[in-house]
C-alpha cells in the first residue's frame, strides 16, 4: 500500500505543500497560507476556533498515525467555524441544533471533535484503543478552554457490539484524515451507515493517502450514501484551504 504522504518516509509525518495555479491563488496568498498550516515537525498545535485556542500535543514518533494531528481536522473545523461566523451560509443546516447528536471516527489527537464542541456540537470523540491515551491526554489538556470536556469512548468500526453501544442513530458523523488502508476504508463506510440517522449529516475531511484505499472507500460510499457532496474551496476558511484537502457532505437520503 503506498501512501501519500508529503516531505516524509513516515506514514504520520507530513508536511503541507501548496500547489499554486493562476485558477487558484497567488503566490503570495499560497505563502501565506502554507505558513499558516506548516505544523506538522512541531510537538504542539494550536487551532483557534470561536474566539478561543486550543492545543494539541502530538507524537509524529509513534507508529500509531493517530497521535499525530492531521492538515483535515483543521480544515474540517475551521470549515465549520467559518460558517458559524458568517451571517449567512448556504451550509447553515450544518451547523447543530439542540438536542441532537455527534459522534466523531478516528478522533487521533482530538482537533476535529474538540473544535466542534467548541462550536456547540455534543459530540463523543473515538478512537482505538492505541489511541486513547494522547486522546485523554489532550483532552485533559484543552479542558479549562473547552468548559464541558467531550465525552469519548473505543470504537473499532468493524465491532458491532462497540456501535451499538455508541447508542445510534447520530445526527452528525464526522471524521477526518481517517482513509488509508483498505480494510479499514470498508470498515468505516460500514460504521458510518450504522451510526448516521436517515435524516443526519456525516462531515468527511478528506485527503488521499492511498491510491488502494481511496479506490474502494469512494466505490463502497457512493453505494451506501447516495448524496455526496464537496464543498467547493473557495468556501473553506481561507487560511486553512489548500489544493489537496476537501470537505465532503455526506447523506443517506438524496
Amino acid at each position: 500500500m503506498k501512501v501519500m504522504a508529503y516531505g516524509s518516509s513516515r506514514i504520520h509525518s507530513i508536511s503541507i505543500q501548496i500547489y499554486n495555479t493562476n485558477e487558484t491563488r497567488s503566490i503570495a496568498e499560497s505563502n501565506r497560507i502554507e505558513s499558516a498550516m506548516k505544523f506538522s515537525d512541531s510537538p504542539v498545535v494550536e487551532l483557534a476556533v470561536g474566539g478561543k485556542v486550543l492545543s494539541f500535543e502530538q507524537d509524529n514518533g509513534s507508529m500509531h498515525v493517530g497521535t499525530s494531528v492531521w492538515p483535515c481536522s483543521l480544515v474540517l473545523v475551521k470549515f465549520l467555524d467559518r460558517c458559524l461566523s458568517a451571517s449567512s451560509s448556504p451550509y447553515s443546516h450544518l451547523l447543530p441544533l439542540p438536542n441532537q447528536r455527534a459522534i466523531e471516527l478516528g478522533s487521533g489527537c482530538g482537533p476535529a471533535g474538540m473544535g466542534l464542541s467548541l462550536l456547540g456540537f455534543d459530540i463523543v470523540l473515538t478512537d482505538i484503543a492505541p489511541v486513547m491515551p494522547a486522546l485523554k491526554r489532550n483532552i485533559k489538556r484543552n479542558r479549562k478552554i473547552l468548559g464541558k470536556a467531550p465525552k469519548y469512548a473505543q470504537l473499532y468500526w468493524n465491532n458491532q457490539a462497540q456501535i451499538r453501544a455508541m447508542g445510534p442513530p447520530f445526527d452528525f458523523v464526522i471524521a477526518a484524515d481517517v482513509v488509508y488502508m483498505e480494510d479499514s476504508a470498508l470498515q468505516l463506510v460500514d460504521a458510518m451507515e450504522a451510526l448516521l440517522a436517515p435524516h443526519g449529516v456525516a462531515l468527511l475531511g478528506y485527503q488521499l493517502r492511498s491510491p488502494e484505499a481511496h479506490a474502494v472507500f469512494w466505490e463502497k460510499l457512493r453505494r451506501v450514501f447516495p448524496f455526496v457532496e464537496k464543498v467547493p474551496h473557495e468556501h473553506l476558511h481561507p487560511d486553512y484551504a489548500y489544493e489537496e484537502t476537501d470537505v465532503y457532505i455526506i447523506k443517506k437520503q438524496a
